[in-house]
């Protein structure tokens, strides 16, 4: 490993990490957690750039907001990280809310839900990608924010710098190439906005992307903070190789450990990981020899519950430990005393009442969850789709013993007892089904113990689902598929291994409703009866302007009269920032 160059180590990284979707043995190969790598690997640095919609909200309230992923260093063509990670922070680090979004072409958007009961004060966004957590939290961005509770007088505790230890440098960015066209300069209430935007400038793109947000003047969004570029900083001092990038899609990692075990190369064990509920998913590694593991998972949203069952080659005691999906360090940011001019009060006291109106107008108006795809009686199907044979066992007899269920009921599934050991072989007329063992399952969890699973009493399984055909997970391979539902789906009561587990897990946000946005021009009228209850009175996360071709946008007036503001926020191919604004009147 020593020997080898720069390059060939990070093509070595880079293979191992394409492996993280099929979920491969990578015990045999060489590891992408091995400490050598990580000296080499530090040259792949990434920075993300998060732009809100604006830096004053209530309590309640959406912040909308677009991030842009750079890439830097000695990398394949294509994504290397997929997945955003997004939290609302207090100044002094404690978590308030956070979800997970998907990178498309490098960008990514949505919004994220403040909650109701926190104090008036300032707060940060921050966003960052699997792998900067490899870095530390001092690379990832962050976005100020002042957060207003009207229902609650007091205020968040100011931290002065020399409590706080920290400070973040504000981002620069170049405001001169964008020009937004001449248009009216006062506007009445309720009227049809339209404007252009245009890119001027020789040293231009021929296109450029970014977000485009109008907003009350005096909730203008705040600049970034952060550590900026990745080329300026030094590539190895503080980079500990602990996270591969999401590169796929969601992944979950952890660890294995032998209590007791002074090895310093460790024997791989095989982690079965269920996602229970309605879309249910079975995956299966090994860890590799510094113990670790990683897991590819589907690009689901909303809360699901998993179930991981470690199983040692040996039978032998190991405990597994699952990484936090968001960083848990404490990064503690100053906090001077909360004020507000005179003209921020009137915008406030104008959004309060925005959001007490919404929640009023939106009752009923909720969207309904999406459901999975379900089978009949109104069961969702399982993982592995539809079963080769299905057997009902209440058309049936009820027999003593499950290896009376598998020679009676059961064709092609055979009891086999050699040395006073049964097992089951599942035959078909694929001749490699016999190199394998089966996948033993109830419910979808795998049973690696034979005789438990063999164990079960048959009054407490409702039907046999059989797969005859070698099922493929990465490069692990079984010879087919049995799995039994249960009567009340509960694993028909067996005892789970003491070193198995249920733990909830954090999908992809989901999109809000389109009712609760209200920023669709066609939404708000003039001769609409309902009031305008709009904070933010357009954003459009992902827009894309064209050299010397103006980019029309429309919008309709707020009913407040004040002064907005309309800010664009782009960036070039190398993630400068370009910026244009344009401010207008409402009398």
């Amino acid at each position: 490993m020593r020997g080898l160059s720069e390059g060939v180590l990070i093509l070595i990284l880079l293979f191992l990490s394409v492996l993280v979707p099929v979920s491969g043995d990578l015990h045999g190969q060489d590891s992408p957690f091995d400490p050598e790598l990580s000296a080499e690997a530090a040259g792949i640095q990434e920075r993300v750039d998060c732009f809100t919609d604006r830096s004053l909200y209530i309590c309640g309230e959406l912040i909308r907001f677009r991030a842009n992923v750079h890439t830097e260093g000695p990398i394949a063509p294509g994504s290397w990280s997929t997945v955003l990670y997004v939290e609302l922070l207090s100044a002094d680090g404690e978590r308030l809310a956070h979800g997970k979004y998907l990178f498309r072409e490098g960008v990514a958007s949505g919004e994220i839900r403040i909650p109701d009961q926190l104090l008036s004060g300032p707060y940060y966004l921050r966003s960052y990608t699997r792998w900067m957590r490899n870095r530390g939290p001092d690379s990832f961005c962050y976005v100020p924010l002042r957060i207003i509770n009207p229902m609650r007088p007091e205020l968040v505790d100011e931290i002065s710098p020399e409590e706080a230890g920290t400070s973040l440098p504000v981002r620069r960015s170049k405001r001169d190439p964008l020009k937004f066209k001449t248009h009216p300069a006062f506007f009445g209430r309720g009227d049809s906005v339209n404007m252009d935007l245009s890119l001027i400038g020789l040293d231009l793109p021929d296109s450029v992307r970014g977000c485009l947000t109008v907003v009350p003047l005096s909730a203008r969004p705040a600049d970034l903070l952060g550590e900026g570029r990745g080329k300026d900083r030094d590539a190895t001092g503080d980079f500990h190789l602990n996270f591969l990038p999401d590169k796929y899609g969601p992944s979950l990692s952890g660890s294995v450990s032998y209590p007791g075990s002074e090895e310093e190369e460790l024997k791989p064990a095989r982690i079965h990981l269920t996602l229970m509920g309605d879309q249910s998913a079975y995956f299966v590694c090994f860890s590799d020899a510094t113990g670790r593991f990683i897991l590819g998972l589907p690009a689901r949203t909303g809360n699901m519950e998993l179930f991981v069952l470690p199983e040692s080659q040996d039978g032998e005691a190991l405990e597994v430990r699952i990484d936090q999906d968001f960083d848990p360090r404490m990064i503690r940011l100053p906090v001077p005393p909360f004020t507000l001019s005179q003209e921020e009060e009137q915008a406030a006291t104008i959004m309060s009442r925005n959001v007490q109106l919404l929640k009023i107008y939106s009752e009923g108006n909720m969207r309904t969850e999406y459901k999975a795809d379900q089978g009949a009686g109104g069961e969702a199907f399982p993982f592995y789709g539809s079963p080769t044979r299905s057997i009902d066992l209440d058309e049936y007899v009820l027999l003593p013993t499950l290896k009376e269920v598998f020679l009676n009921l059961v064709p092609g599934v055979t009891p086999v007892t050699r040395r006073n050991k049964t097992s089951l072989q599942i035959y078909s007329d694929n001749p490699s089904l016999s190199l394998y063992a089966p996948l033993m399952m109830v419910d979808q969890v795998p049973v690696p113990d034979m005789d438990m699973f063999m164990s079960i009493s048959p009054a407490k399984i409702r039907r046999v689902d059989v797969i005859e055909d070698v099922c493929v997970k990465g490069d692990l391979r079984f010879g087919g598929i049995i799995n039994l539902r249960s009567m009340e789906q509960d694993m028909a009561g067996i005892d789970l291994p003491d070193n198995s587990f249920f733990f909830d897990y954090l999908g992809l946000q989901a999109p809000v409703s389109s009712f609760q946005d209200r920023l669709s021009p066609d939404f708000v009228s003039p001769d609409d009866r309902m009031p305008d209850t709009r904070n933010t009175f357009l954003w459009m996360a992902d827009l894309k302007l064209q050299k010397e071709k103006s980019g029309e946008i429309t919008f309709v007036a707020p009913d407040y009269p004040g002064e907005y503001l309309v800010l664009f926020r782009g960036q070039d191919a190398s993630g400068e920032l370009i910026i244009a604004e344009t401010i207008f009147k409402v009398r």
